[in-house]
C-alpha cells in the first residue's frame, strides 16, 4: 500500500513539474530581454526637446520609472506617459540622463542611461526663441522649414512636442493660461513646471480672463474705481478731447505688466483678449458717474470707448518698448471685438446694446473701436506687424454674417496717408466643438469663406467636447442651448474627430490659394492646458486629462495630423 502511494506521489510530482515548466521557461525568456532605452545618445538644439522611450518592458510588468539628469542645468527631464520622458536642452554641454526602471518581478531597479549633448543654434536677435522665423507663408510649393527639401536623403523625424510638429505650418501654436487664476487654473504662468510645459509645446498664450474688460476696469471685490481728470493726467492717462465727464475709471494693468515680463523672459508672445464684449464688462462702465443704473448716451460712450482702448494699447506698447526696445514684439494680435454676432440682451444687465441699441450688422461703435486701435498701431509704427481681430464662436452657423460685419468695419477705412486698409485684419474662429458637431466638411466650408476675404484667420479657441449635446431649449436669440449629457462618447471618439479636423485645417493651409489670400491661417490656440482646468471640464475637451503629464489619445492624433503637411 505504501509503495503504491509512493509511486502515485512521484507521478503527481512529475505532472506538476511538466505543467509548471512551460510557464517558468516563458518567464525566463521574457526576463532575458533586459529593459533598455530607445537610444543610447541624443543631440539637442538649445530649447528643443526629444522623447526617449523605455523598451522591452510592458506596462503590466512595471511598478514605476524615475528619470534623473546628472546635470540639471543642461537639461530638464519630464515624464511623457508611463514608459517615456521628454528631455529638453536648457544650456549647452553634455550630461547623462538615467532611467531607473522598477519591475514587479525584481527587488532592485534596472538602470538605463542616455548620453545627451545640447548645442546652441544661432537665431536672429529679433525673432522670439519659440517663434517660427518666417513672418508670412512661403509661396505655394515651397518646402516647410521643418520639411527636408526635395531629393534630400535626410529622414523625417517624428516630432516630440506640439510646437515641433507644427513648425513651418502655422506661425503660432498657442494655449490659454492665467497669471494668477484660481483653483486648477492658478499660477499657470508663475509655476516653473507649467511654464516649461508651455515653452515646450507653444509659442503663444492668451490670458483666459485677465485682459477681459472686467479684469482691467474693476478691482476684485471692489468694483470700478474712479479718478478725477487731474489725477488721471498726472498718472499719464490719455483723456480724449471730447471726453465730457469729470471722472475716469482706474485701469488695473499690473497683471498685464507681469504677464508681459514673463513673456519676455520666456520668449513667448500673446494675443490681447479682449476689448468690446457684451459679457465680463462691468455695468458701471455704461452708467452715469460710473455708479447707479442710469445709462449714458452714445456720445459719452464713444469717449469712454476711446479712453479705454487708447490707454490700454499705449500702456502695453510702452511696456513692450521698455522690455524689448520696440513695440509690437510681445502682443502680436488683439481681439478687438468678441462675439458681437452672439450678443445677448439681458434686461437686468446694462451692456453696449442698451447704450447704442441693436445696430444689426452695421454697429458704428465696433467700427470706431477698430479705427481707434488701428490709429494707435500707426502711431507706434506697428500696423504691419500687429493684427486687429474680430473673434466669435459657432462661426460655421453664421459665417456669412461675420463676413458682412467685417466688410462693414473695413468699408472706406484708410490709413494716415489716405491709403485704403483693412483695419480689421483678422477673423478669429473660436472653435468650441464637440465630436459630432459641426461636421468636418461644414467647418472647412466656413474656413474657406473666411480665407476668401483675404484676411488672416486664426483658430483662436480650440477644444473638442465629448458627451455634449443640445438641451432642446434656446436662448433669447434663438440659438440652441447645449450642456453635458451622457452620450457614450469616448476619448477615442475625440481623437478621431481631432485628427480629421486638424488634417483638414493643415490641408487648407498647404493648398492655400495665394491669389486670394497671402496670409492664410496664422495659428491655432488650444483653449486650456488639460481637462481638469478647462472651462468645460465635465466634457473633457482637451488633449491632456488630469494634468499636463496625462496625454490623451487626442494628443497623439493632434500630433499625427501635422504629418499631412509633409505628404
Amino acid at each position: 500500500m505504501k509503495r503504491k502511494q509512493h509511486i502515485a506521489l512521484l507521478m503527481a510530482g512529475t505532472l506538476l513539474l511538466s505543467a509548471v515548466l512551460p510557464c517558468t521557461q516563458a518567464s525566463q525568456t521574457e526576463a532575458a530581454a533586459k529593459p533598455k532605452l530607445s537610444v543610447k545618445k541624443i543631440s539637442l538644439n538649445l530649447g528643443k526637446s526629444k522623447k526617449v522611450q523605455v523598451k522591452n518592458v510592458k506596462k503590466k510588468q512595471l511598478k514605476k520609472i524615475t528619470w534623473k539628469a546628472k546635470n540639471k542645468k543642461i537639461v530638464t527631464v519630464k515624464k511623457s506617459g508611463k514608459l517615456a520622458a521628454s528631455i529638453k536642452g536648457k544650456k549647452t554641454g553634455t550630461t547623462k540622463v538615467t532611467a531607473k526602471i522598477y519591475l514587479k518581478s525584481k527587488k532592485k531597479p534596472v538602470s538605463a542611461v542616455v548620453n545627451v549633448t545640447v548645442k546652441k543654434v544661432k537665431k536672429p536677435a529679433t525673432t522670439p526663441k519659440h517663434t517660427a522665423a518666417a513672418t508670412s507663408l512661403p509661396p505655394a510649393g515651397t518646402p516647410s522649414v521643418s520639411q527636408p527639401p526635395a531629393g534630400s536623403n535626410k529622414p523625417w523625424q517624428e516630432p516630440s512636442n506640439i510646437l515641433e510638429a507644427y513648425d513651418g505650418i502655422f506661425k503660432y501654436m498657442g494655449t490659454c493660461a492665467n497669471y494668477y487664476g484660481y483653483d486648477e487654473k492658478k499660477d499657470q504662468l508663475r509655476t516653473r513646471g507649467t511654464l516649461d510645459f508651455i515653452n515646450e509645446n507653444f509659442n503663444s498664450i492668451t490670458l483666459e480672463n485677465e485682459m477681459k474688460p472686467d479684469a482691467i476696469l474693476s478691482a476684485w471685490g471692489i468694483g470700478v474705481q474712479t479718478l478725477t481728470l487731474n489725477e488721471a493726467k498726472k498718472m499719464g492717462y490719455y483723456i480724449p478731447e471730447n471726453y465730457p465727464e469729470s471722472m475716469v475709471p482706474v485701469l488695473n494693468l499690473d497683471t498685464v505688466d507681469s504677464t508681459l515680463e514673463t513673456l519676455k523672459k520666456e520668449g513667448l508672445q500673446m494675443r490681447g483678449h479682449t476689448f468690446v464684449w457684451h459679457q465680463q464688462t462691468p455695468v458701471e462702465f455704461f452708467v452715469k458717474n460710473y455708479s447707479g443704473n442710469q445709462k449714458v448716451t452714445p456720445e459719452v460712450m464713444d469717449a469712454r470707448l476711446e479712453f479705454f482702448v487708447r490707454n490700454v494699447m499705449r500702456h502695453v506698447m510702452d511696456k513692450e518698448k521698455e522690455l524689448t526696445g520696440s513695440a509690437g514684439t510681445l502682443v502680436y494680435a488683439w481681439d478687438m471685438v468678441n462675439e458681437y454676432i452672439h450678443r445677448t440682451h439681458d434686461a437686468t444687465n446694462i451692456t453696449w446694446h442698451d447704450v447704442y441699441g441693436d445696430m444689426g450688422l452695421e454697429p458704428s461703435y465696433l467700427k470706431k473701436a477698430f479705427e481707434i486701435a488701428y490709429d494707435e498701431l500707426e502711431s507706434y509704427g506697428v500696423q504691419d506687424k500687429v493684427v486687429l481681430y474680430y473673434n466669435d464662436y459657432n462661426t460655421y452657423d453664421c459665417a456669412d454674417d461675420i463676413v458682412s460685419l467685417v466688410n462693414f468695419i473695413n468699408q472706406d477705412a484708410t490709413d494716415k496717408n489716405g491709403k485704403t486698409v483693412n483695419i480689421c485684419g483678422g477673423i478669429g474662429m473660436q472653435s468650441h466643438l464637440c465630436v459630432d458637431y459641426p461636421t468636418i466638411e461644414g467647418y472647412g466650408e466656413t474656413l474657406d469663406k473666411f480665407l476668401n476675404t483675404g484676411l488672416e484667420v486664426s483658430i483662436s479657441e480650440l477644444d473638442v467636447s465629448t458627451n455634449y449635446g443640445k438641451t432642446g431649449t434656446q436662448d433669447s436669440h434663438g440659438w440652441d442651448n447645449w450642456a453635458y449629457m451622457d452620450l457614450g462618447q469616448t476619448d477615442e471618439d475625440q481623437a478621431d474627430y481631432i485628427k480629421s479636423l486638424m488634417e483638414m485645417i493643415v490641408s487648407k493651409q498647404k493648398n492655400l490659394d495665394h491669389t486670394k489670400n497671402q496670409k492664410g491661417i496664422a495659428g491655432v490656440t488650444i483653449w486650456g492646458l488639460y481637462d481638469k482646468c478647462s472651462w468645460k471640464a465635465d466634457t473633457k475637451p482637451l488633449l491632456f486629462g488630469k494634468s499636463i503629464n496625462d496625454p490623451k489619445a487626442s494628443y497623439y492624433s493632434f500630433m499625427d495630423a501635422a504629418a499631412i503637411w509633409h505628404s
